[in-house]
């Protein structure tokens, strides 16, 4: 009897440890087989300028927007530490758009599927959060020194298009959280995804320009402003 269980046990066990493996195998094989879909490319037309590229010189405008209002000459009667702030703010703007790892994504011939949710990733972290949320959508809340008329029509301007960027950001969200999951799919299915997935590379770059446009067009505000052609 003792020899019969046993030799129970260790057919459970023999048959418990098989299915351990099946289930890493197939496990393996599922990660393969993912990570093959969403290596897969698309290449960019032959006249393509990326968003970095093109986004450059209208960066360098901002800046020369932002750099005539130097604190030690200035000699205007609005507040320093209000436009200093301001000022900081546009320029942390600048450095994100300049230093984000989706620059990386958008310089390259060729896209992959991974490259657009690692895309998506950085767009919202670099330039949605730490850029329009953190520094220009504060803007629309200030109540600081500066008695200014034209301030308080920009602020809706900033609002509303912020708004547009949070919605654009959370349609893409979905677009990619509904086609994540496509292993051992129908070859239609992985074609619909690869498309969607290159919509939603479309949407964020068209998004990432939008951005840069707000952000410009706060800078020509700040440079009116500073030298004293609106009040």
């Amino acid at each position: 009897m003792k020899k019969f269980l046993m030799e129970y046990i260790n057919i459970i066990g023999f048959v418990a440890t098989g299915f351990v493996f099946g289930i890493a195998f197939f496990l393996i094989l599922f990660n393969f087989y993912h990570a093959k879909e969403v290596s897969s490319t698309f290449v960019k037309g032959e006249n393509y300028v990326n968003a970095y590229d093109e986004s450059k010189p209208i960066l360098e405008r901002i800046k020369n927007n932002i750099a005539v209002f130097d604190p030690n000459n200035y000699r205007g009667n609005n507040s320093q530490t209000d436009l200093i702030s301001i000022k900081a703010k546009i320029e942390m703007c600048v450095n994100s758009f300049e230093n984000t790892k989706a620059n990386k994504i958008f310089t390259k011939d060729e896209v992959s599927v991974l490259d657009v949710y690692n895309l998506l990733s950085y767009y919202q972290t670099n330039i949605v959060n730490d850029c329009v949320t953190v520094q220009l959508y504060s803007l629309r809340n200030y109540n600081g020194k500066l008695n200014s008329t034209s301030l308080e029509i920009v602020k809706p301007y900033i609002e509303s298009n912020a708004e547009l960027l949070s919605n654009d950001l959370d349609y893409v969200k979905r677009n990619l959280q509904n086609n994540s999951s496509f292993a051992f799919s129908s070859e239609y299915d992985k074609i619909n995804v690869f498309n969607l997935a290159r919509e939603s590379y479309t949407r964020i770059e068209t998004s990432y320009k939008n951005s840069i446009k707000l952000l410009f067009n706060v800078s020509e505000w700040f440079r009116k402003y500073v030298g004293g052609e609106i009040q």
